[in-house]
């Protein structure tokens, strides 16, 4: 029934496949995911003007430090936010397919639980990584502020969190597609396979 539902809410959105049409949850979540990206971008850029110098007068530094910080916290809260939704997103959808498929046959309901166990398997490492990278870009900014550090470890940070959600937005990305595909129809999908 939670299956037809959706697939029914995914044909609504009249993408050329609906079968491979994120829902608007999905979507939400990648848009997430960019605005983090964004904002770690933005961010970073600020910082390295601060920290080498091109805002050598003293107004201007303290100015970009500010707005630094002040887009700092919304990037790290996008991060927070999105990422952890999306752990939970492929937790609650599994769910909510392995309860539709409880009376598929066993080799059907075998290959399902395959593909929920892979789409949880793509998402967590590069989400919990993502999000785990925000932390320690914004707690190493802290220590840079604070001059306990130097500025290149704050700046190494933020970029290795911008590659690392680059790699998460990718793989979520591709498994929203599939996970949307599964639900759309999932007896369809066992029995196409994956």
């Amino acid at each position: 029934m939670a299956a037809r539902f959706y697939s029914q809410a995914v044909a609504r959105l009249r993408f050329p496949e609906p079968d491979y049409a994120p829902t608007s949850m999905a979507l939400a979540l990648l848009l997430g995911t960019l605005l983090a990206i964004a904002g770690l971008l933005v961010t970073s850029i600020q910082g390295f003007a601060v920290a080498s110098g091109l805002a050598a007068a003293r107004p201007i530094a303290k100015a970009l430090m500010a707005r630094h910080v002040g887009y700092a916290i919304p990037a790290v809260l996008f991060s927070l936010f999105s990422q952890s939704m999306v752990i939970f997103y492929f937790i609650g959808t599994g769910k909510l397919v392995k309860d539709e498929t409880a009376d598929f046959p066993e080799a059907e309901r075998r290959r399902i639980l395959a593909t929920l166990k892979d789409l949880k398997r793509r998402t967590s490492p590069a989400a919990t990584f993502a999000l785990l990278s925000s932390i320690v870009v914004f707690v190493l900014g802290g220590a840079v502020h604070t001059r306990a550090l130097p500025s290149w470890t704050h700046l190494s940070a933020s970029l290795g969190a911008l590659a690392i959600h680059v790699w998460a937005f990718a793989a979520e990305w591709r498994a929203f597609g599939d996970n949307a595909r599964l639900m759309a129809d999932p007896r369809r999908f066992a029995r196409e396979g994956a």
